[in-house]
């Protein structure tokens, strides 16, 4: 592929009957998942095939979509091979150790012209009449939503959808050049980076090691943030030092090490630049501590002082 544009959705889906006055919580569904389009081209930019990724985390999300680039680019079109692609290889090898041992809620689901191909763990079935929809529509992906909201009324059931979605990732790559947006919404305030990657050499960018090291800054501070706010509860001793969650911690510190290695591996390969600048996981583990004090508002007897 020559070209790659695609970005990554944090997704909101709200269902509920708008005849009630109220909203009864109990009668209130909402669906939740990460969502990316991946489309691949030949060099002569025809499209061969498009996946719809959903996942339950982001960076999952984005490193299912690095597989099937890096794949791609290997092999030509995914469905039409005469070895058929091993997807359950190709998910098992992006979640990694921390994942397995400590996120039972994992799940991912792959759609290919609104027909799921591929699946793993539980994921909320009202995304895939999204994805029937979005598939069987030529318009706007959001126009799927009326038309979801037709095909409840045909059966009898007046539902409204809500729907709140925000770009997490931004991935614009070119033969010899890329650029990915981050952009991180928290509870304080909303933070964007970008970082760009050139070839040292007249080869080409790897896109799918630019797609995974956008994956690898998702996850690290994800984790930084993670980690801050359970090192306060360690040293408040709502974290008791001997417990599981004491161990998962420590085990989210060696797995952001990886991470960062992971990233310098990539800055090593390219040309890599950073605008403001580069994340830093320990300087977003202090910020995190920093905010787990004010909220967990320790007592002049913890110990701890600010």
């Amino acid at each position: 592929m020559k070209t790659l544009d695609t970005s990554l959705l944090r997704e909101k889906f709200v269902l509920h009957d708008p005849n009630t006055a109220t909203k009864n919580k109990n009668k209130t569904v909402i669906a939740l998942s990460n969502r990316m389009v991946i489309t691949l081209k030949n060099n002569k930019t025809h499209t061969l095939e498009t996946f719809i990724i959903r996942t339950q985390n982001m960076h999952s999300c984005v490193r299912m979509a690095a597989r099937l680039v890096k794949s791609f680019n290997q092999g030509g079109a995914i469905l039409k091979r005469a070895s058929a692609f091993d997807w359950e290889s190709e998910w098992n090898i992006i979640v990694n150790d921390y994942e397995y041992a400590y996120n039972h809620e994992r799940w991912i689901c792959i759609y290919h012209n609104g027909k799921i191909i591929f699946k793993s763990g539980e994921h909320h079935p009202f995304l895939d009449v999204i994805e029937k929809f979005a598939a069987s529509d030529n318009g706007e992906y959001e126009d799927s939503i009326p038309l979801a909201e037709d095909a409840f009324k045909k059966t009898g059931k007046i539902v409204k959808i809500e729907y709140d979605g925000n770009v997490a990732l931004a991935i614009n790559l070119e033969e010899k050049q890329g650029r990915c947006g981050i952009i991180l919404r928290g509870a304080n305030r909303t933070t964007t980076f970008n970082f760009s990657a050139n070839s040292f050499s007249d080869n080409s960018l790897n896109f799918s090691q630019c797609i995974t090291a956008a994956a690898a800054f998702l996850e690290g501070i994800q984790l930084a943030f993670l980690i801050g706010i359970n090192n306060v509860k360690i040293m408040l001793n709502i974290i008791k030092r001997h417990s599981k969650e004491n161990k998962q911690n420590k085990d989210a510190i060696r797995r952001l090490t990886r991470l960062d290695l992971e990233i310098s591996n990539f800055e090593n390969v390219f040309e890599v630049r950073y605008r403001p600048e580069k994340p830093n996981f320990q300087l977003i583990i202090i910020d995190s501590e920093k905010l787990a004090m004010k909220i967990l508002k320790p007592n002049e007897n913890s110990g701890f002082i600010e």
